[in-house]
């Protein structure tokens, strides 16, 4: 016989929520089999300091996608280097946004985590225009205008362990 426990609580609990703010999103997507062009565009000097906040990259139907949230005037010389050097690719700007994020004492060790986030956020008509989640932290990148609704209803649903 095998016991399996599962840590559950009525309220998640969360150290705390932190926020970057005044960031630029850039997402866009390249073609797998032309990387080594895009190698060259972003080891180019001028890219060599960008302070990349958070960053995401998926490989779908032959092309590989990337999210990246920037310091404002990093992102819009990013994004404006890759529309002058990567031509037509599909792409999107958006500023400002900003990341709200948060792990817990028992993220590794309970469900429901992500559904608590998402529905919560959803049921504040609060969008999420990029995510991140591991089994200790949860990452969300919103409109910048929403960050203080999202962190009170975000506060609401999870209890902040003292």
């Amino acid at each position: 016989m095998e016991t399996i426990a599962v840590y559950w609580e009525p309220r998640i609990k969360t150290y705390g929520f932190q926020r970057l703010t005044d960031l630029a999103f850039v997402e866009f997507s390249y073609p797998v089999h032309e990387m080594e062009s895009l190698g060259e565009v972003l080891s180019r000097d001028e890219l060599q300091d960008v302070k990349t906040k958070f960053m995401i990259a998926q490989e779908s139907d032959g092309d590989i996608s990337f999210v990246f949230c920037l310091p404002h005037k990093e992102g819009k010389d990013f994004h404006e280097s890759l529309e002058k050097d990567l031509g037509p690719t599909t792409h999107r700007y958006i500023y400002p946004v900003a990341i709200i994020f948060f792990y817990g004492p028992h993220f590794g060790d309970r469900y429901g985590i992500a559904d608590a986030t998402f529905s919560t956020l959803s049921n504040a008509d609060i969008e999420v225009i990029a995510s991140g989640c591991s089994s200790a932290s949860v990452f969300l990148v919103l409109v910048q205008d929403d960050i203080d609704k999202a962190e009170k209803v975000l506060g609401e649903a999870f209890e902040v362990a003292k």
